[in-house]
């Protein structure tokens, strides 16, 4: 009686240890099997590719604390779109626009770690500090790299031109993400006029944004304003 006793405590002691294996291996292949889903994540994390020099600056100019960030907007470029006498625009990106230039027109690339949807603003300042240029518009945002290139643009032919150092400034939804600055030059002549008319060449994504948007359908701040504030002073 006492030997079957025995014996049944050593089938009963056999039969714990086994469940309990069995649950730690249950355990550990569960852990291994939530290990990829992490690394899954890494592999889709969108890699940025390097921003202007240009983009950089204006970044600290403004201020902006999530400049490096890889969890923040970024501003990888930014410039002007300088037309003068034909439709045909000349890139302004670190040089001074020439003052015999018909209109100017603003661009930024952000790039986003995430898809949203915000409003985006575009602002063109003097050198005595008056705002003479505005654009706020919505945006549909992809992750990763987006060019911006307003539908407006700043009108200059017959135009006095303030002196000085003016800035152009991108918000996001209120946040200063960029202060770009730029000064104007008389026009010379040669290939030096040509040197100062355009510092760089477009991205493909900024001619692209371009053939999408014909001036000709543009209206800037001024025309709406009907250029009160500038041009009676």
């Amino acid at each position: 009686m006492m030997m079957g006793s025995m014996m049944g405590s050593v089938f009963f002691i056999l039969f714990m240890l086994l469940v309990l294996s069995f649950l730690v291996a249950a355990f550990s292949a569960g852990r291994h099997k939530a290990a990829p889903r992490t690394n899954s994540r890494r592999k889709r994390t969108v890699q940025r590719r390097p921003g202007s020099e240009a983009g950089r600056m204006a970044m600290q100019r403004a201020g902006y604390e999530g400049e490096g960030a890889t969890d923040y907007v970024q501003v990888l470029d930014i410039g002007l779109l300088a037309y003068r006498h034909t439709n045909e625009p000349k890139l302004v990106r670190y040089g001074d626009v020439l003052m015999d230039t018909h209109h100017l027109r603003p661009f930024a690339e952000l790039w986003l770690p995430y898809r949203a949807r915000g409003t985006v603003r575009f602002e063109m300042i003097d050198g005595e500090g008056r705002l003479r240029y505005a654009d706020e518009s919505p945006y549909d945002l992809v992750r990763g790299p987006n060019t911006l290139l307003p539908n407006t643009w700043l009108p200059l032919r017959e135009k006095a031109v303030a002196p000085g150092q003016w800035r152009l400034r991108v918000l996001a939804n209120d946040t200063l993400l960029a202060s770009h600055v730029f000064g104007w030059r008389p026009v010379g002549g040669g290939e030096i006029q040509e040197f100062v008319a355009s510092d760089g060449e477009m991205s493909p994504t900024l001619i692209q944004a371009l053939e999408r948007r014909q001036v000709s359908q543009a209206m800037s701040l001024n025309d709406l304003l009907a250029d009160q504030e500038e041009w009676m002073g």
